[in-house]
């Protein structure tokens, strides 16, 4: 038994140095140059605000929520695309999976929902 707790403090303590996904994006999103990989395709990724904000102006509410994971060049037009997790409305309980575009215009951050 006190092999078994030990093994999972272990376990706890080395999970604790890892970064989550949420601090992952936000360190890509303020600095990509941390990201080589991202970098060296050249991407330009929207903060988490930005996206927010233009996802809210492309579906038309002020409600909506949205999540960033993983972006690519988008293979349909400029910009990236991002797979995300949102909700249109604050009230709702789940959360959507989805993919979204997103494109520097002359006003700032564009968003189009690809699914």
């Amino acid at each position: 038994m006190a092999a078994a707790s030990g093994t999972l403090v272990g376990i706890g303590g080395t999970l604790a140095f890892y970064a989550t996904q949420g601090q992952f994006s936000a360190a890509i999103a303020s600095e990509p140059a941390l990201c080589a990989k991202l970098a060296a395709a050249g991407l330009e990724i929207p903060s988490p605000a930005e996206a927010l904000d233009a996802f809210r102006r492309a579906k038309n509410t002020d409600q909506a929520t949205l999540r960033i994971g993983e972006c690519s060049k988008n293979i349909m037009g400029p910009g990236v695309q991002c797979a995300v997790k949102y909700k249109l409305r604050t009230s709702w309980k789940g959360e959507g999976d989805g993919l979204v575009a997103f494109s520097r215009g002359p006003d700032g951050w564009q968003a189009m929902q690809l699914q």
